[in-house]
């Protein structure tokens, strides 16, 4: 029984076990951009071409890579394999797309099949593989990232809705306590406030000085302290922004899953 092959020891986006890419700066360039995106997305999008998918059906062989090779995030099964094989005397070339489960939403099988028909298998047909894998990156690339996006979106509104309604239980327990201690206040000074006089002038003054007194033990409002120029310069010294990784960096995939979801054809 066939069996895929064991994850390389130097992990890179792009795997031509075929040999029929046949452009070295094309691979090194596709490998930057889908490096690029792992690291700003987590979405990790990997192209495999090999020889032979032995007695393996090209659905089975890219699901059962995927899950071995664990590519994607293993929280959210953001991985999406390529799988080529091309025409040998071992058969017909087959191409398969398979995303894990965290984005199919954004490639159902219906989409990952356009892109093969319209896209790839134009160029696939002609023996021209690099051309179609890397047709097919530069349509799949904008829409992970566009998912990614609009996942952050969504993130930050729900942060935001759940903020907001925390400081509402806040505002309304302060109006509360606010509106029972001046109550509360307001009954003191009436009882310890002396009957008025009956000259209408001294009435007033008397008025006057209770306003005063109850403007006077009422809760004020500190300013708000300014941030110093110091104060800014220290907090810019201690941003912990990390750098960017050396170039040696390897490639490191996540435990994502794969539950047999996408398209393919042969050519």
């Amino acid at each position: 029984m066939a069996q895929v092959p064991e994850k390389p020891d130097s992990m890179m986006p792009v795997i031509d076990m075929a040999g029929i890419i046949k452009n070295d700066s094309l691979v090194n360039a596709l490998n930057t951009r889908l490096d690029s995106l792992s690291r700003r997305t987590s979405n990790q999008i990997v192209v495999v071409t090999v020889n032979d998918l032995g007695n393996l059906e090209a659905n089975q062989f890219a699901t059962q890579l995927g899950k071995k090779w664990g590519i994607g995030d293993k929280k959210h099964n953001n991985g999406l394999l390529i799988l080529v094989k091309p025409r040998n005397d071992k058969g017909a070339g087959e191409v398969y797309i398979a995303p894990g489960g965290g984005l199919q939403g954004a490639l159902p099988d219906v989409k990952c099949r356009w892109i093969i028909d319209s896209i790839m298998v134009p160029h696939l047909k002609q023996g021209d593989y690099a051309s179609g894998i890397e047709a097919a990156i530069d349509h799949i690339e904008p829409i992970v990232l566009e998912e990614y996006e609009q996942e952050q979106v969504a993130a930050t509104q729900n942060n935001k809705d759940s903020k907001g309604s925390g400081n509402g239980w806040w505002i309304l327990g302060g109006i509360a306590a606010g509106i029972g201690g001046l109550a509360l206040l307001r009954k003191r000074n009436k009882k310890n406030m002396p009957q008025p006089p009956a000259d209408g002038n001294q009435a007033a003054a008397g008025a006057a000085s209770a306003a005063t007194a109850l403007a006077a033990t009422a809760p004020q409002e500190e300013p708000a302290e300014e941030e110093t120029q110091d104060e800014e310069e220290e907090d810019n010294d201690n941003d912990d922004t990390k750098p960017s990784e050396p170039e040696t960096y390897k490639y490191k995939y996540g435990g994502g899953d794969f539950d047999g979801g996408g398209a393919g054809a042969k050519f």
